[in-house]
């Protein structure tokens, strides 16, 4: 294998000084010693001449720094090598799904850009236990697609941004409003409408703000982070209307959503979990460079 000592090795012979080959390699005048003269050492010959005009190369040091030099060109070739031999067999990633927590979204964008990412292919994981969602990503799936929320920060995982889901309201089929195109704020006077409380999502508190400024007639239901089915089934059950999202369009039979017609939009994207392996991160940040073009 390419010996890092060839490293500090060029370093100086380039600079023909210690101290500026240390400060190139943000290490030590000490460190930089050392190393010469441990390669020195296993070589069994001196590389440098201490002189009063400077450090120079010996004739052995002048032939160790034309084969560095080649050592160097050939390694780089070799490791390019071993990736295109890595990447020639596309790596399986498991992607987790729920009724909760879809990739359908996810999985159209892919479409668009998997050309760029041959190297990768996705298998869909399908889950129903979303509120031990993040307990799955660490054993039974490898990323899953979710709406931003900032408790994912204090789990030790890494969010990467890739779309954006639209604001809806969702209702029961006989409600009022569920035949319109769209609904803004002023449609919902004198109706009840549940909404995520306070402090979990920006977004949310946004749009709990405006509501309490400037339309004091609606009345706010706090309701958990954590939207689950019994969710659904209080809003189904109670003619409530919910401040939902375009991905949770499918979940309940009994229900409809219609847009929010201000330009309200929730981040989602991939979660990954911050100790999983490079070529997961990798993936994450090939995907979000991507898609956000």
């Amino acid at each position: 294998m390419y010996n890092k000592a060839l490293d500090v090795f060029k370093a100086v012979a380039e600079n023909s000084s210690f101290s500026k080959a240390a400060k190139q390699l943000y290490i030590s005048h000490t460190a930089v010693i050392k190393q010469i003269n441990q390669l020195e050492n296993h070589l069994g010959v001196k590389l440098f001449e201490r002189t009063h005009r400077g450090i120079i190369l010996t004739n052995a040091g002048e032939q160790l720094y034309k084969e560095t030099l080649q050592i160097m060109k050939i390694s780089e070739q070799a490791i390019r090598r071993v990736q295109d031999a890595y990447y020639a067999s596309p790596q399986t990633l498991r992607i987790g799904s729920s009724l909760l927590y879809p990739c359908y979204d996810f999985m159209e964008t892919w479409e668009r850009v998997n050309e760029s990412c041959p190297q990768f292919k996705l298998e869909i994981v399908p889950f129903y236990d979303d509120e031990n969602r993040i307990k799955h990503l660490k054993n039974d799936f490898d990323f899953l697609i979710s709406p931003y929320n900032n408790v994912y920060e204090e789990d030790e995982l890494l969010f990467f941004h890739i779309g954006y889901y639209q604001f809806c309201f969702t209702m029961p089929r006989n409600h009022r409003l569920a035949k319109k195109e769209t609904i803004d704020f002023k449609d919902l006077e004198g109706e009840t409408l549940m909404i995520m409380r306070k402090g979990t999502s920006p977004i949310n508190d946004e749009i709990r703000a405006e509501i309490e400024k400037n339309y004091p007639q609606i009345k706010l239901q706090d309701i958990s982070p954590q939207y689950n089915l019994d969710t659904f089934n209080h809003c189904a059950q109670n003619n409530a209307i919910l401040l939902s999202l375009s991905c949770w369009k499918k979940v309940h039979p009994g229900l409809v959503s219609v847009d929010l017609k201000d330009n309200y939009f929730m981040p989602y994207g991939i979660i990954i979990d911050k100790q999983s392996n490079n070529r997961l991160e990798k993936f994450a940040k090939i995907l979000q460079n991507n898609m956000m073009q």
